[in-house]
């Protein structure tokens, strides 16, 4: 019977652990992941100061938009793809999201356009 307690314990644990984070937006290490990248480019120096660029400045999209974002399945779906092989980036999360719906910028992802078309 302790053993059963333990185990539902650990699992009801482990499970808010991972719920928890889709809540927020997580966080990325965009130096060691533009590091990573432009190391693979023949101009590390121009690489990485792009790439820093184009992930701060979709984190400051995905800042703005986070909490309004609907818990979806294209959310957890583009989460999970955003960080395939072990490098995580915020440019391909919200390339993610905004190809996962109607991105116009005066409307939320996952939201229906206003006018009623589909």
């Amino acid at each position: 019977m302790r053993t059963l307690f333990l185990f539902l314990a650990l699992y009801f644990t482990a499970s808010a652990a991972f719920a928890a984070p889709r809540h927020q937006l997580p966080s990325y290490d965009i130096q060691r992941n533009c590091s990573r990248e432009a190391s693979d480019s023949g101009n590390f120096q121009q690489t990485m100061a792009e790439c820093v660029r184009d992930e701060n400045d979709a984190k400051k999209q995905l800042d703005q938009q986070w909490s309004k974002l609907a818990a979806s399945k294209a959310k957890s779906q583009c989460l999970e793809e955003s960080g395939i092989g072990g490098d995580q980036s915020y440019l391909e999360l919200l390339t993610c999201l905004k190809m996962s719906s109607i991105w116009t910028g005066d409307q939320t992802v996952g939201q229906a356009p206003s006018n009623g078309q589909h």
